[in-house]
């Protein structure tokens, strides 16, 4: 229980201290399961995924007014393929941890130039090459970290005391994507080893009868418990006695008011050093992404292909992504950047309409484009905002809060070489946007090529927690053997974009970036296209041959995309 009042009834926090023992009691048991056991737990977590996946699409479509047989209805598909993404993941590491192998990549971990310690983490098996084709990821390790300690300490989800911290944790959950319940509890499970109490999001509390399905076996053991309520019962599970650590996803303002409290015992707290709360509590709270274009020679399908992209990005689940694109930074004097421009705007227009869904979507926006004389709402009424013309030295609402909707800001920058614009592109991206969660980097291979070693440098200085280049940053989220959080550095006092990463199935020590690689250009349309009318084909396809091995789901993949 916790030491102060809480303000809600009795009963309700009788109930909540139920669910606290609970969890504590299954910790013993999780400890002690075997690796085996452990695996045939996530093979069974897939399945029912799979099994589950219609219905929670279907109550998800409808819940967010997304059409069936529409462009969006392939994001409800994509927000639910991370939990048999994440499971697949310590499934495959486990997996070879059982058989004796090691479970790194061979050969994969490596020293750069600079002294940093890298490791390849995916594709590790030849089916996820096949089903992500010209996708590679890599993450980097804190400088310090040597190659025999990623070795050494990478993969290491032992039961019994192979876990440095295991206790009974509480997960704090976004409501803006039905996997991240599920993702933030495996990572606590089997990288941090404790059992979870599970905090819906008032948003997205609809999806509680179906994680209880699909986590059965977990709930059945005593090693995971789903709870509903507003802030008091955030605050109360928080504080309780019976909580070991914290995890959130979601806003900076939930985690202050949780550590320092409010207003003006908050101020009080800050100055004296001591907040609230004193057990570990790592977060992902998000930021501002940006998307930087370095030129180059685009063919004109280049530059239609990648307005349509970063649409997407954008556009993603009406924007409530704390990766959506927020800020694109453009070349000045790029003979191309009016075009890319002009086909970004016409994508915003014509796209099919949908409606934000996540609470104080109309206010942030409002926020966003007030005082901005380039500020135009591309589609009626009043939405997708583009903002062009900002000025890169001024401050603007929307350097500075999150919108987490359907608004662009347009930044360009001088660019006398590749070099000195990417040098200040990094500059820009790291000292006028809030936030060090994700950016991304889009360059064509002549450029790439000619320019390696500034290209390696600007990634090595943006202070990202993930950073994609020609892809979208969201993989770092979705392939689960990347690591997914903000750029090492952020206190208790200046929280920015978190602390701590999810992910990261091998334990890698002290990563401090995912680098993930894609293809400038690539045969057939990505499903990460606004435009790309299979992504529920696309994403249902993946989601269950993750869940069955089965080859035949991966048909329709083929088949929708091959008509693009």
């Amino acid at each position: 229980m916790m030491d102060t009042d809480s303000g809600m009834a009795p009963a309700q926090e009788a109930a909540l201290d139920s669910v606290v023992a609970d969890v504590r009691a299954g910790l013993a048991s999780w400890l002690d399961l075997p690796m085996d056991a452990r695996i045939t737990l996530l093979s069974e977590l897939k399945r029912r995924v799979a099994a589950e996946g219609r219905g929670i699409v279907a109550q998800g479509c409808a819940i967010h007014g997304v059409g069936r047989g529409t462009l969006w209805e392939g994001d409800q598909w994509l927000g639910l393929f991370p939990m048999t993404a994440h499971a697949h993941t310590h499934e495959v590491v486990l997996s070879r941890l059982v058989a004796g192998q090691d479970p790194l990549p061979a050969g994969g971990v490596s020293t750069r130039l600079d002294g940093q310690v890298t490791v390849p983490v995916f594709p590790v098996t030849r089916t996820e090459q096949a089903l992500v084709a010209g996708v590679t990821a890599s993450v980097w390790l804190e400088p310090g970290v040597t190659e025999d300690q990623a070795r050494a300490e990478g993969a290491v989800p032992l039961p019994g005391d192979g876990h440095d911290e295991p206790g009974a944790a509480l997960i704090l959950a976004a409501g803006n994507a039905s996997a991240l319940p599920v993702t933030d509890a495996l990572s606590m499970l089997f990288a941090r080893g404790c059992t979870v109490v599970i905090k819906l999001n008032p948003v997205n509390t609809w999806l509680r009868p179906f994680l209880e399905r699909i986590l059965t076996d977990f709930v059945a053991a005593g090693w995971v418990r789903i709870v509903e309520g507003g802030p008091e019962v955030g605050a109360y599970l928080a504080h309780h006695n019976g909580i070991d650590r914290l995890h959130m996803t979601g806003s900076a303002d939930t985690y202050r008011a949780l550590m320092w409290g409010q207003g003006e015992e908050a101020a009080r707290n800050m100055a004296a050093g001591s907040p609230k709360l004193s057990k570990p509590f790592t977060a992902e709270l998000g930021g501002v992404s940006p998307t930087i274009v370095v030129p180059g020679r685009w063919r004109r399908h280049d530059v239609r292909r990648w307005a349509d992209r970063i649409a997407y990005q954008t556009l993603c689940n009406c924007g409530h992504l704390c990766n959506s694109t927020q800020i694109l930074v453009l070349p000045q004097g790029w003979e191309q950047g009016d075009e890319l421009l002009a086909d970004l705007r016409n994508f915003l227009h014509d796209l099919e309409p949908q409606e934000p869904f996540y609470p104080g979507s109309d206010a942030r926006v409002a926020r966003a484009v007030e005082g901005e004389p380039g500020a135009e709402a591309t589609l009626a009424p009043n939405r997708r905002y583009l903002v062009t013309g900002l000025d890169p030295d001024v401050e603007h609402s929307l350097f500075r809060d999150e919108v987490f909707a359907d608004a662009l800001g347009v930044v360009t920058l001088p660019a006398p070489s590749v070099g000195q614009y990417l040098a200040a592109a990094t500059e820009f991206a790291n000292d006028r946007l809030s936030g060090t969660l994700a950016a991304q980097v889009v360059i064509d291979p002549d450029s790439a090529k000619t320019h390696q070693s500034v290209l390696d440098r600007s990634i090595a200085d943006l202070r990202y927690g993930a950073i994609s280049v020609n892809e979208w940053v969201g993989f770092a989220f979705g392939l689960g053997y990347t690591t997914w959080g903000g750029f090492p550095g952020h206190t208790p006092e200046d929280i920015g974009s978190g602390v701590g990463v999810i992910g990261n199935a091998f334990g890698l020590p002290r990563p401090e970036r995912t680098v993930v690689t894609g293809a400038f250009r690539s045969p057939m349309k990505p499903a990460e296209c606004a435009t790309f009318g299979g992504r529920a084909t696309v994403y249902r396809g993946m989601t269950q041959y993750y869940a069955n091995a089965d080859p035949r789901a991966l048909l329709p993949v083929l088949a929708a995309s091959a008509r693009l």
